[in-house]
């Protein structure tokens, strides 16, 4: 990245100082690059597209890239959770480019636009437009406005107009979930899915249409490689004139669907179990105790809601809206955590695991219902955190005397 921005920098300079431009020419080649998933970044699994630019004759060879960003950039982690980050347009030479994406293992395809000289010059046009100071920077958005589809809508805005326009020939369309489209690049059985899942809400159980699907690169790629430009004027003729593989994988094939037994769903069944049984000794023996492993749970799990509650109803990434997870997630657990240390606070943690237990028994009947899917190594966490609360309802019972819940439970009847 930190060879990328150097490179972006000098062609920034080399730029201005020649004023060069483009006289778009038949020679004059325009590609639509795409990435393909690379295992040396989170950021990079789901692979990535720009666009390029070359003329043998001109001497020109520029790579568009949306992707450019900073870990440098001031809060940028707390931009990143808020949804607030900032990405820019690079240009650089490709070379500088190719050997980026070489290093990380990845292929890189290009497919050249079959298109006329007023198609080209509509779309360098936007290109240096998108390129300018005042329009390069642009907040970032996973789904609807990334590297895929910055360079995807420039193409079709050039292309497509009162005479003409891009015909998406795809096979019959298999809708899936944006939650099954990111399993697909991340693995369904992997801590990295099991997280996304948690902080992933009901919206994300929803199917995009073939369009707003092409917010991942790969899956542009295929839809234009079978797209057409029909005109009402001129024949009808393929969007793609070439494909080329510029650099070829050289990296380990991930199979995301390697792992028949999900390692989340492994770890969190034996702390089911551990947990059962200690429940089961905690009954025999009523005056043992297992503060630890319930107070780093509580913590644990209510640090995690905290994160997803901010998700949901701060942030403004897109798929975290309507997270029903925060039943079980509960924030509050972090200060029950704390409280459960201390005996004089044992009647308030009784009422309060009560109604923990009941949000959780919501929480299943919600994903019994399939308003929200569920990542099955929640599973085992679940019931342990419903262990937990059953285990301090039995405790913290003792500490409240029956004949007053009686009373409450007889002033609460209408």
């Amino acid at each position: 990245m930190k060879r990328f921005l150097l490179a972006h920098l000098i062609f920034i300079v080399t730029l201005s100082s020649n004023s060069q431009t483009i006289k778009v020419t038949d020679s004059t080649q325009i590609s639509l690059i795409t990435c393909s998933p690379s295992r040396s970044a989170v950021y990079a699994q789901f692979g990535h597209s720009g666009m390029r630019i070359y003329d043998a004759m001109q001497k020109i060879d520029w790579m568009f890239n949306w992707g450019v960003f900073s870990f440098n950039t001031s809060n940028f982690y707390l931009k990143f959770i808020s949804g607030y980050t900032d990405y820019q347009l690079g240009v650089v030479e490709t070379p500088y480019f190719l050997e980026d994406y070489h290093r990380r293992g990845s292929s890189v395809t290009e497919q050249v636009l079959d298109l006329n000289l007023t198609e080209k010059n509509n779309l360098i046009y936007l290109l240096m437009q998108n390129y300018q100071p005042e329009n390069r920077v642009y907040r970032y958005n996973f789904v609807f406005d990334n590297c895929a589809t910055r360079p995807g809508d420039l193409i079709m805005t050039a292309i497509n107009s009162y005479h003409e326009h891009i015909c998406f020939n795809d096979a019959k369309y298999t809708p899936l979930s944006y939650r099954e489209l990111i399993a697909q690049y991340v693995g369904k059985h992997t801590w990295l899915m099991f997280g996304i899942d948690l902080v992933f809400g009901a919206e994300s159980d929803e199917a995009p249409d073939e369009d707003t699907a092409m917010f991942l690169p790969e899956i542009m790629k295929e839809r234009f490689a079978h797209s057409t430009i029909v005109s009402n004027v001129l024949p009808e003729r393929s969007l793609i004139l070439s494909q080329n593989i510029l650099v070829p994988k050289s990296g380990e094939d991930f199979n995301v669907n390697a792992r028949k037994m999900s390692v989340p769903f492994l770890f969190f069944l034996v702390l089911f179990i551990a947990r059962a049984f200690l429940l089961v000794k905690e009954i025999k023996v009523l005056r043992k105790k297992y503060l630890n492993l319930d107070s780093v749970l509580l913590i644990s799990v209510g640090v995690i809601g905290i994160i997803a509650f901010f998700l949901t109803f701060i942030s403004i990434h897109p798929m975290v809206g309507c997270n029903y997870n925060l039943l079980w997630l509960m924030p509050l657990n972090v200060i029950a955590g704390i409280l459960i240390w201390y005996k004089p606070m044992r009647k308030f943690l009784f009422f309060y695991f009560v109604f923990y237990a009941t949000l959780i028994i919501v929480a299943w009947i919600i994903y019994a219902a399939g308003i929200q899917s569920i990542n099955y190594a929640f599973i085992p966490l679940i019931l342990t955190m419903m262990l937990v609360a059953t285990s301090w309802i039995i405790r913290c019972s003792r500490t409240v005397p029956l004949k007053r819940l009686r009373r409450i439970s007889k002033h609460s009847k209408p």
